[in-house]
């Protein structure tokens, strides 16, 4: 599904990934783990295209997307939900999912607002609502509904659980655990290592731009060392 080989990103004069390569398979959920300023970010916006790569290889099946612009990677089926949500504040629930509409992709039935009602039920009574006037939880279940509208393959969450309260991280567990029964393939960013423990099938951990520690959830669940030493839990 994706493949990426020592990839290097930075900002300016600032190297901030160092060789980072990863795969995830079709159905997978995989989360990137690390601390505040490991990369988490830096490396899906190289993914989607909102930070050129400065060396290595990123595929998206057999199509090379590294410095592809973001909206050909997103018509390629890869789909984003930043940490920042960035809804359409003035336009209604509705509104925003219909502006993610794109056709569907191989064979799949498409998402529809009913199906995302279906699978975020708050936003269902919601739908006339104006986007800047839902909780911060509902902000973002529409982000990642108005993203499933594009009907992407392989979606993209940048810490989706944070600053979000316990009854809310618990919907979004269910959610991504539906996504991947439905087929979707998932890189979750993420802290939460209880959170991440509940969805991913497989971790890697990142530490100042590189890779540092990479297996299935239960692999680190027993390794108590790397969690110390990496994650601070």
């Amino acid at each position: 599904m994706l493949t990426v080989e020592n990839l290097h990103a930075g900002y300016g004069g600032a190297k901030i990934l160092t060789g980072v390569s990863l795969t995830i398979a079709p159905g997978e959920v995989l989360v990137l783990l690390g601390r505040n300023g490991a990369g988490k970010s830096t490396t899906m916006k190289a993914l989607i295209g909102l930070l050129r790569p400065t060396a290595g290889r990123i595929r998206l099946g057999t199509t090379d997307i590294a410095g592809t612009e973001p909206h050909r990677i997103a018509r390629l089926g890869l789909g984003y939900v930043p940490e920042e949500r960035r809804i359409f504040p003035d336009l209604t629930v509705a509104e925003n999912l219909e502006i993610g509409r794109r056709p569907p992709r191989d064979g799949r039935p498409a998402w529809t607002p009913e199906r995302l009602f279906t699978l975020f039920p708050n936003l269902g009574p919601l739908r006339d609502r104006p986007g800047n006037r839902i909780s911060g939880g509902e902000q973002q279940m529409l982000a990642i509904g108005r993203t499933l509208m594009g009907n992407p393959s392989l979606l993209l969450l940048d810490e989706p659980s944070e600053g979000l309260a316990p009854v809310i991280v618990d919907q979004m567990q269910s959610a991504i655990l539906a996504l991947k029964a439905e087929g979707v393939t998932v890189l979750l960013a993420e802290q939460n290592l209880a959170f991440a423990a509940r969805v991913a099938d497989r971790a890697v951990i990142l530490e100042t731009g590189r890779i540092v520690w990479e297996g299935t959830m239960t692999a680190l669940a027993e390794d108590h060392a790397a969690r110390a030493r990496h994650l601070q839990v």
